[in-house]
């Protein structure tokens, strides 16, 4: 047992008041640490190490370019010496208060405290939760340091002190192996019966797996400044040297912080890309890919080396676009209008690769098809390739555009898109074929924003067009680039992502070489055997990754009954039909919602029933069957989300809970659609008879169920989105063969809901050629 030293202050005589004063506080500063026995000190030890692993999870999230190592190096040594800076002074005033605890100890383990707050708190968990992590963290790290101490104080050989420190180590890590610390918020669950039936065969495609590569050899090279600081392929080894582009006329705010980083500002913009080029004489279609908003430091364009090669091998040529220098960086921020940048950089790559296909002596010359072009985009991105296919909106009066007349872009693909409007605008596209693809697991870009791009995207009667969207339940983010990484957030943030059932990032990747590749080679190379998989993800269900789920598409020469848009009332429909409905307790026109209870911009029919038998009625003018009359191979068309979470607890209502602690879900709607002829004749279907109704995709985003309503702003609150389904009847479905029934002998289209509880979004119905 240590003895404490008793403190007494030296006398001090015949001196001034001054000298006595600064006499008294040397003796204090020698006498800080009396206090700090050999266990506080190794405690001590032990809490600074911790509070260096904190520092060491936040260089990570803020990297300044100069390479990972260097920086945890300069940020750990300037984190130790500001630590022993904090602790000699804390440790003195805490002496000088006559403060009768291990001083040392005590201004350790306050200053990797606040340390760990600051940085938590930074990471956007929320002050509460900030404070709780942060005394954990310190209280373990002291802990491990008390118990260290009192077995290297303990009057035993070395062997035996080294024997009992591993068999504590066995024990830690075996509790830390054995038992799951993490608690993710239970997700609710419905019975697995219900939901195994959206697994009914279906007949595969007959082609080959899209994601598997194709007969052309690849050839690879770049192009660029020829200037870059960073990358040798970008600069002296670059293969096609480009002129810079200046972006002035748009971007007010270039810091000077990133102008050092890059070596140019706003006025001489690089134009960098990767090239993956099909061998042979061409032309070729041209898919330019871009990235989205990462940090500026941990350079992006490098992460669809997987879609760029797999496309090139198709007959595409595919470029990597490198828009880095727009992205955001912890030391220099990110420049104004960024996202209106985006869009305009791309387009200029465009320029670029137009020019260079018209010159002569480089890889591009006469090999590039321009009326044959693809935008594919990630995150920010995603939003900046519908922006550039809607260019006049943003840049009809830029006269440095105008080459680009000669250029059609035939399609645009979007990967987990943001959708925020640039100078009050948001992108809207005629005539151009659209994708995009969204995780229900998405950390970044937690709504499913590409699902307002697909309503605000249309198509002329007379066009082969066509529109589609995938929602993914057990996807992320960050894994479509393979330069991302797999956490959706930045650490310390990312850290306390849920991964349990997460896709592999290999899978997530597979899927969207899927889903691209098919989509490219249906608009731009005219392979038509795809098409089925985007009508019904389940004509292709063996090329994709075991998860759930939901698909929207439709065709060009779609023939509306509704969309809900004209706000002349529930009751009315288009060309003088009408709409009732029976059963139900509420029923209305309304907005549809993402999972923050925004509206996505586009409007449905919100029904709501509680018992069996609801049902919802259209009768149709015969302007509109007239119409659709003549149409090959027609189907009835309309899509469906699932409003269950309305009724089980979610978007701020009270949650319905069993016994233990699960939400529990109502059944999934079980849906019989009837056509009544003119001649008074019922033709019926169930729905699941073609496609059942997919079970909505519920996500626990944090690793503790505590976080969820609290980190990021309760980002996360809400576990699920409703999503719609696009549900295509083959009209001969409905009924016998012989006899089938025609478009212009429909009368009525009845919804009738055979089970409940229940509540659904109908939208988008009307008939469509296959």
């Amino acid at each position: 047992m240590e003895l404490t030293l008793q403190e007494a202050d030296q006398q001090l005589p015949g001196r001034s008041k001054m000298q006595k004063m600064r006499a008294w506080i040397r003796s204090r500063y020698v006498m800080r640490n009396n206090r700090d026995t050999f266990v506080w000190r190794i405690a001590a030890g032990s809490t600074a190490l911790f509070g260096s692993l904190s520092m060491l999870t936040a260089v990570l999230g803020m990297p300044t370019g100069f390479g990972t190592l260097i920086d945890i190096i300069v940020f750990l040594t300037a984190n130790a010496a500001a630590m022993g800076i904090c602790t000699i002074l804390l440790s003195l005033i805490l002496s000088i208060l006559y403060v009768p605890l291990p001083r040392r100890f005590i201004a350790v383990w306050l200053y990797v405290g606040i340390e760990t707050y600051l940085i938590l708190y930074f990471a956007e968990l929320g002050i509460l939760m900030s404070v709780v992590f942060s005394i954990a963290f310190t209280v373990m790290g002291a802990l491990a340091g008390c118990l260290l101490g009192l077995l290297l104080h303990l009057r035993i050989n070395a062997q035996s002190k080294a024997l009992i420190a591993l068999i504590f180590a066995c024990m830690v890590a075996s509790l830390s192996v054995t038992i799951d610390w993490a608690i993710p918020a239970s997700v609710p669950q419905r019975e697995a019966a219900q939901d195994d039936q959206a697994n009914a065969h279906v007949e595969a495609i007959q082609a080959s797996n899209p994601a598997e590569q194709g007969s052309f050899n690849v050839q690879t090279f770049t192009y660029g400044s020829g200037k870059d600081k960073h990358r040798t392929m970008f600069g002296d080894q670059v293969d096609v040297q480009t002129a810079a582009v200046d972006a002035s006329g748009y971007i007010t705010r270039w810091p000077e912080l990133k102008t050092r980083f890059w070596g140019f500002d706003e006025h001489a913009l690089p134009l960098n890309g990767r090239v993956w080029m099909p061998a042979g004489e061409g032309a070729f279609p041209l898919a330019l890919i871009v990235h989205g908003n990462h940090l500026m430091e941990n350079f992006s364009d490098g992460g669809y080396g997987y879609l760029g090669e797999l496309l090139a091998s198709k007959g595409i040529i595919a470029v990597s676009v490198d828009e880095n220098f727009l992205n955001y960086s912890v030391w220099s921020g990110i420049p104004n209008h960024d996202m209106k940048m985006r869009a305009w950089i791309l387009l200029k790559h465009l320029q670029q690769i137009q020019l260079l296909n018209e010159q002569t002596g480089n890889p591009f010359s006469g090999r590039v098809n321009m009326s044959n072009v693809a935008l594919i985009g990630h995150s920010r991105g995603g939003q900046a390739v519908a922006m550039a296919a809607d260019a006049d909106r943003w840049f009809k009066d830029d006269k440095t555009l105008e080459s680009l007349e000669d250029v059609q872009i035939q399609s645009v693909v979007a990967i987990a898109p943001t959708d925020k409007k640039v100078d009050d605008k948001s992108a809207r596209l005629f005539n151009v074929n659209y994708l995009t693809l969204q995780g229900a697991r998405d950390a970044d870009v937690n709504n499913f924003y590409g699902d307002r791009q697909y309503s605000r995207t249309s198509f002329g009667q007379q066009t082969d067009k066509f529109k589609a969207a995938l929602y993914i339940a057990d996807a992320n983010h960050s894994q479509f680039n393979t330069d991302w990484g797999s956490m959706d957030e930045h650490p310390p943030g990312g850290l306390f992502l849920n991964r349990d059932g997460l896709l592999a990032a290999e899978e997530q990747r597979l899927l969207s070489k899927v889903y691209v590749t098919a989509f490219l080679q249906i608009t731009l190379l005219g392979h038509s055997e795809y098409g089925s998989l985007f009508r019904d993800y389940r004509r292709g269900i063996s090329w994709l990754p075991n998860t759930e789920y939901i698909s929207r598409y439709e065709k060009s020469g779609f023939e509306e009954i509704t969309r809900y848009e004209e706000g002349s009332g529930k009751t009315a429909l288009k060309d003088g039909g009408k709409a009732t409905a029976a059963g139900m307790t509420d029923w209305q026109i309304t907005y549809a919602e993402d999972r923050d209870g925004k509206n996505k911009g586009t409007k449905g029919i919100e029904l709501e029933w509680s018992r069996p038998g609801a049902q919802y009625e259209l009768e149709l003018s015969p302007e509109i069957t007239r119409r659709a009359d003549g149409m090959t191979e027609a189907s009835l068309v309309f899509s469906m989300a699932n409003l269950e979470r309305d009724l089980s607890g979610g978007k701020d209502k009270a949650d319905k809970r069993a016994e233990d602690g699960i939400v529990k879900l109502p059944p999934l709607p079980d849906v019989e659609i009837e056509l009544l002829s003119v001649q008074g004749e019922i033709r019926q279907i169930a729905l699941a008879e073609v496609m059942p109704v997919p079970p909505s995709a519920y996500t626990a985003f944090m690793s503790f169920s505590w976080l969820e309503k609290r980190m990021k702003k309760e980002k996360y609150k809400e576990s699920t989105e409703p999503v719609f389904q696009t549900y295509v009847l083959p009209i001969e479905q409905f009924g016998p063969e012989e006899t089938p029934i025609d478009l212009d002998e429909i009368s009525r289209i009845t919804f009738r809901f055979v089970n409940g509880p229940g509540k659904v979004m109908l939208d988008d119905i009307g008939f469509m050629r296959e």
